[in-house]
């Protein structure tokens, strides 16, 4: 165990693959936690409990799935406890290939986001990884670290030529080729963003991880295709209240006591910001989210559908995040909560918190 702050990952994997390391590598900062499984200093696999590193997310990103085929898979994946890829390739929805390529996407993308941490805690366990089968994929320690350089100068492009996520983009549609249509990856997103959507709007419809996003986006701009237009600047915020992370963990701690798990998360999660390292805090807030969930949970049933009691030209006038507008775009009559929950590429309890505001507020109803 140690601080990333102290052993950087890069010496870390470094020393993994000289020392041959078999086992699994776990990264922790705050309450993002990634895992790593490594065989003989290669990666072969990876979990993250981001969802957009989710093999289903990446498959919608890439192209390769719908959100309605993915929730399909996870169907007969429940029916069957066979793992994602294999349940793709056995209705012939995804081929093997196309699985193998994405997951060695997936531990890129799982890994290489732990080496723009400023802090962090890892643990490296030695040991045997699952035994590999014919979806099996094997990645080079020594490659994801000279990919983290190479990412490193990337993103120093990408935010000079789009600073924010809250940018929206203008379309040169004379410079669109006619190969980008509305069914390759490129054309939705340029459809999304003809409509007005903020670039992290958009990452939520593509279902993308922000590097894969923002790469898309400075090939595009390169062409001329697309440029940023910044958004109008928020009026600045007073410096507020200073509290320790100690005081808003006994807060937390006596907020959950008293049963109020809501406020008990939002205390627990802001003094996890404050010491990113705090296991007590990541513990906690685990158990304050663990309630919440169940509490939401109960009131928002799974098999129920949730449909607008607005027209859909309030909505433009409603305060919404990017994920409250992407929601309430699947909030259509169409889908189930649990489809929702299975294909968003947010956590459930970000999905309930925000579907149990909009039925709070009259914006839908869940029938």
């Amino acid at each position: 165990m140690g601080s990333l702050a102290l052993l950087p990952l890069g010496e870390l994997l470094d020393l993994m693959a000289r020392r041959g390391v078999t086992g699994s590598l776990t990264c922790e900062r705050g309450a993002v936690r990634k895992t790593l499984l490594v065989r003989e200093s290669a990666a072969v696999g990876a979990s993250s409990n981001d969802p957009r590193e989710y093999l289903g997310q990446l498959l919608i990103n890439f192209g390769h799935l719908t959100e309605e085929q993915l929730a399909r898979a996870f169907q007969t994946q429940e029916e069957t406890k066979v793992r994602l890829g294999k349940v793709l390739t056995m209705v012939s929805l995804v081929s093997a290939d196309v699985v193998r390529q994405v997951v060695a996407i997936k531990i890129r993308e799982t890994i290489l986001d732990v080496f723009g941490w400023d802090s962090g805690v890892f643990t490296v366990e030695e040991g045997s990884p699952p035994l590999a089968d014919e979806l099996d994929v094997s990645v080079p320690l020594a490659d994801l670290t000279r990919e983290a350089e190479f990412r490193a100068t990337a993103w120093n492009a990408f935010r000079a030529a789009f600073p924010s996520g809250s940018c929206t983009l203008a379309v040169e549609q004379k410079t669109v080729p006619v190969s980008m249509g509305k069914e390759t990856v490129d054309g939705r997103l340029l459809a999304a963003a003809a409509e007005g959507k903020s670039i992290d709007e958009i990452g939520l419809v593509l279902h993308a991880t922000d590097f894969h996003l923002y790469q898309r986006l400075f090939a595009l701009s390169q062409q001329g295709i697309i440029r940023a237009v910044p958004a109008a600047s928020a009026p600045p915020q007073g410096a507020g209240e200073v509290v320790a992370a100690s005081d808003l963990l006994e807060r937390a701690r006596r907020l959950l006591a008293e049963g109020h798990c809501a406020e008990a998360e939002e205390a627990a999660s802001r003094a996890l910001e404050l010491a990113p390292a705090n296991a007590a805090a990541r513990g906690l807030l685990a158990e304050a989210q663990r309630g919440l969930a169940a509490s939401l949970r109960s009131g928002l049933e799974p098999a129920k559908v949730p449909r607008l009691l607005v027209p859909a030209s309030e909505i433009t006038l409603l305060k919404l995040s990017s994920a409250e507008k992407y929601l309430l775009s699947r909030c259509d009559g169409s889908r189930d909560l649990r489809r929702i929950v299975q294909v968003a590429p947010l956590s459930e309890l970000e999905v309930l918190k925000a579907l149990r505001r909009f039925v709070d507020s009259k914006v839908i109803e869940v029938i």
